[in-house]
């Protein structure tokens, strides 16, 4: 955890060059926001409430910072709340019980930008909420000829000193959007973004975001660590990609802890050595070919010139299920149950998946589903790590 104070910039010539300049180096940037629509066919406004984090990155060329969105809504059937973040080449967004990710070393074109938007990483709800994003905001006014600019510096909001750029955009003479964007003077932070599309018109639409902030910002890391631990049930549910477990190999195997069917309990701390190379099951007693995929885990140990060990673990509580698959354990062998927290850990979306884990702790090799080849695939990596 990182606490980080917002130091006071300097705008020379206050123009929106320096400006944008300034908000791309807002290194620790936290706030909460109120994002109000207005329109006058409504009675009532639609409002979001946010959360909003994010930090400058120099060198990322998808991105102008790593950030984290959180965001609810209360609607006529209730609160409604989603997320979107991105770090290093990696995307991911939540709604309606569907969690979306993007990752550059699987896929890289959603993340090129387009004619219309900055690649799925800037189309994400609400970045252009973020400070760097407005920066490339405030660029692209600027080199188009359809938005005149002008920057107030003696402004004040609540009291506070603040700095105003004002944007117009004239189409065919036609005024079709004003927006203000209110910034503290002394740190550019922004204070309050104002939007009124087509004024006047039948179509008007008023869009007013308001910031708040903290007595001190506090900055963590942004990461899929930090992600699973916020919203473990939805990394759980309602992942739709096998991405991070494919990647799983050569990273050190997640810390878990489980009860066996016994009655007593499986400890592992990531990082720990293991007494011997280890395959660690990831069933769900529901599927089919566990039976299978138990016969031929054991087929392959035994065709080991070492002894390996064997963890079961079942994403269950159902002894009785999960008995009539393994209904005994053998020397080396192991049998946990509960293990959703684990799968989740470890990025499996669907199950059966077989971990391999040399003595280090350090996952070797995965397998996906049941197949034919399973015995060969375990037997292959395993009589390499002894």
């Amino acid at each position: 955890m990182v606490l980080a104070a917002i130091c006071p910039l300097s705008v020379s010539a206050q123009g929106t060059a320096d400006i944008s300049a300034a908000l791309k180096r807002l290194d620790c940037f936290v706030s909460n926001a109120k994002f109000s629509v207005t329109l006058p066919q409504n009675d009532t406004d639609v409002v979001y409430e946010l959360n909003l984090e994010s930090a400058a990155t120099d060198s990322d060329p998808y991105a102008p910072c790593d950030y984290l969105i959180k965001w609810s809504l209360d609607a006529p059937s209730g609160k409604v709340e989603g997320f979107s973040a991105y770090y290093d080449g990696n995307h991911y967004r939540y709604r309606d019980n569907r969690l979306q990710e993007y990752h550059v070393n699987w896929d890289s074109i959603p993340f090129m930008p387009t004619a219309t938007t900055m690649g799925v990483q800037g189309a994400a709800q609400f970045a252009d909420l973020l400070p760097q994003y407005i920066a490339l905001e405030l660029e692209k006014m600027s080199s188009d000829p359809r938005y005149t600019l002008t920057v107030s510096n003696d402004r004040k909001f609540n009291g506070t000193p603040a700095l105003v750029v004002r944007s117009v955009m004239d189409v065919n003479g036609v005024t079709v959007m004003e927006k203000e964007f209110t910034f503290e003077a002394s740190t550019l932070r922004p204070l309050r973004i104002d939007t009124e599309s087509n004024p006047g018109a039948i179509t008007e639409q008023t869009v007013l975001v308001d910031y708040s902030y903290p007595a001190a910002m506090t900055c963590e890391p942004i990461n899929e660590e930090r992600l699973i631990a916020l919203y473990p049930e939805v990394f759980e549910k309602y992942r739709e990609s096998n991405f991070r477990i494919e990647n799983l190999p050569s990273t050190p195997l997640p810390t878990f802890s489980l009860p066996t069917t016994t009655g007593e309990r499986y400890t592992y701390h990531r990082g720990d050595s293991f007494a011997a190379p280890t395959v660690v099951a990831l069933l769900d007693p529901s599927t089919s070919f566990n039976k299978d995929i138990v016969k031929a885990v054991r087929g392959a140990v035994d065709a080991l010139p070492y002894n390996a060990d064997v963890i079961w673990v079942f994403n269950s509580t159902n002894v009785d299920a999960i008995e009539e698959i393994v209904p005994s354990i053998r020397p080396g062998e192991h049998l946990l149950m509960n293990g959703k927290g684990l799968a989740r850990d470890c990025g499996a979306s669907s199950l059966p998946v077989l971990i391999m884990v040399n003595k280090d702790g350090v996952v070797k090799n995965v397998n996906l589903g049941a197949n034919n080849e399973v015995q060969n695939i375990v037997l292959q990596t395993m009589a390499l790590m002894k």
